[in-house]
């Protein structure tokens, strides 16, 4: 048995060991907290910057575009020189990704009936159509808007999880229109709070309708969604979007 002087240290001893846990205790508490907030602040950061780089690949193949037009008086892939790139989107649902492989070379199609092959470009001495997703992405690497060794495939990634495709969208306008084809470049994937950001940047303006000016929301072929957000929907739910970088429909 311990002397009196000894048990009292003892338990003072105890005491002071069983508040200095639960203190630490509360700082470990306090620490994870704030680990967990900048964690969470940190993914927020990686987000908005992943939605700024979309925005601005967005927006440089668009410029790379108008630069093509500029330079050689058409639309890269629009091979009959009529207004439109060749390729017509059928389906959405059916949109491939593209090439893979790097081409060697870029050299025109043998002839408008050929079959697409590895680095195809616009036949030469032709204006007949030439309808391929990877037309247009090799004629803007031929024209050095792209870079040579990057595949299609990469050069059309918007960095989202989603797809860039270059081709002519037919709306339904009625019998009061004589033209209801338009130049679109439709994005696959892209959560619906990237669109609007998108939205901002190139219409300048952000509202609830989506079927308006360039940036627009399309579910089906021919028409525009009405609303950015749907009911029951977030701001995350994953959409396609088209850009329409020359006429715009009314």
């Amino acid at each position: 048995m311990l002397p009196p002087r000894l048990s009292i240290l003892r338990t003072r001893g105890a005491s002071a060991q069983r508040g200095l846990s639960l203190l630490e205790l509360a700082i470990g508490l306090a620490i994870v907290g704030v680990l967990a907030a900048m964690a969470l602040k940190s993914q927020e950061v990686v987000e908005s910057y992943r939605q700024a780089q979309f925005v601005t690949k967005v927006q440089t193949l668009v410029s790379q575009l108008g630069s093509y037009r500029r330079t050689w008086g058409r639309w890269p892939g629009d091979c009959n020189r009529d207004g439109l790139i060749d390729l017509s989107f059928n389906n959405l649902s059916t949109l491939t990704q593209l090439e893979y492989a790097v081409a060697t070379s870029l050299t025109p199609a043998a002839s408008s009936s050929a079959t697409y092959a590895l680095g195809n470009t616009c036949p030469s001495g032709t204006l007949s159509p030439f309808a391929n997703d990877n037309v247009p992405y090799n004629e803007l690497r031929l024209a050095g808007l792209i870079p040579s060794g990057e595949t299609n495939r990469k050069a059309s990634d918007h960095g989202l999880g989603g797809d860039m495709h270059l081709g002519t969208l037919d709306v339904s306008l009625g019998t009061d229109y004589l033209e209801d084809k338009f130049n679109a470049l439709v994005l696959t994937d892209v959560p619906i709070v990237a669109a609007r950001r998108l939205a901002v940047a190139i219409n300048g303006q952000d509202d609830s309708a989506s079927n308006k000016h360039r940036v627009r929301r399309i579910t089906t072929l021919g028409t525009f969604d009405p609303l950015w957000t749907a009911t029951g929907e977030t701001e995350l739910k994953r959409i396609t979007v088209v850009v329409l970088f020359d006429r715009v429909p009314p």
